[in-house]
């Protein structure tokens, strides 16, 4: 078993313990990290995670860990979801097509077929578990494909009249607006509209039975999916990017947050 993993286990353990008679902690809130090779380094990978998802949930009142997306066998991720209260789906690179029935289209990008195993294991846990999942970018379209859905592999070549949604440059601002329809998404902004940012080429084509869509671009891609279970959610767009200076964005967090303490006290 990993190191890193076996001192999760543990600490997360002990802070499970001292719930136990107490008043609520903040919730543990898991924060996939997939793991890359460092430049300059092609022996060691290291799991990494942007600091922007770490420093706006510690905000909104959560407690962050960082989630190793691992690729060894029978890695403890049932161990790892138990002890969470919420976890977040992170950004990269494309979901493999051939997971959603597809060959690939050109246009596809690069694909980290090793990590959408990871986080189809995690994603599945996390539903029998009944744990609330948040998908940021990749992160919602690896949820939409775990649980039956397709994604569009290039928006360029297959949404004639598309906005530029791989926005060039201040990525931490917004480029275009979102229509939001009553949900968990609109409450937490509280309004209908947002102005986001925008870093990406694929979207959700058919979502995932038992999810809804609750907000698109202008030019009609999928921008936010929502579970009719109240305990799962996808954004397109990088809110974590925009955390740390945009108070409508931050809102997303601190919802979130809530869910997963909300979910914490009901499992007590």
């Amino acid at each position: 078993m990993d190191l890193d993993a076996l001192g999760f286990i543990a600490f997360t353990h002990a802070s499970n313990e001292n719930r136990q008679g107490v008043g609520p902690l903040a919730p543990l809130i898991g924060i996939a990290s997939p793991k890359k090779y460092l430049e300059g380094n092609t022996v060691d990978q290291f799991f990494y995670v942007s600091s922007g998802y770490v420093d706006g949930i510690a905000r909104a009142g959560g407690t962050p860990f960082i989630l190793p997306l691992m690729t060894i066998p029978d890695a403890p991720y049932r161990r790892m979801v138990e002890a969470l209260d919420g976890i977040i789906l992170t950004g990269g690179e494309d979901t493999a097509p051939h997971l959603y029935g597809e060959a690939p289209q050109h246009g596809l990008g690069e694909v980290a077929y090793e990590r959408d195993l990871a986080e189809l294991a995690l994603i599945r846990l996390a539903v029998e578990l009944k744990k609330p999942i948040l998908g940021i970018c990749r992160g919602m379209q690896i949820l939409n494909v775990a649980l039956g859905g397709t994604l569009i592999q290039d928006i360029p070549r297959q949404v004639p009249g598309s906005y530029q949604h791989a926005q060039k440059g201040s990525k931490q601002y917004g480029t275009h607006t979102v229509q939001l329809k009553p949900g968990f998404l609109a409450s937490a902004f509280g309004q209908t509209e947002v102005f986001v940012n925008s870093s990406h080429h694929q979207a959700v084509k058919d979502p995932a039975p038992g999810f809804t869509v609750t907000g698109r671009a202008g030019d009609g891609v999928i921008e936010a999916i929502e579970s009719e279970n109240g305990l799962m959610f996808g954004v397109q767009w990088h809110p974590e990017r925009m955390w740390g200076h945009d108070g409508t964005m931050q809102k997303l967090a601190a919802a979130f947050v809530d869910l997963a303490a909300r979910k914490q006290l009901n499992n007590r």
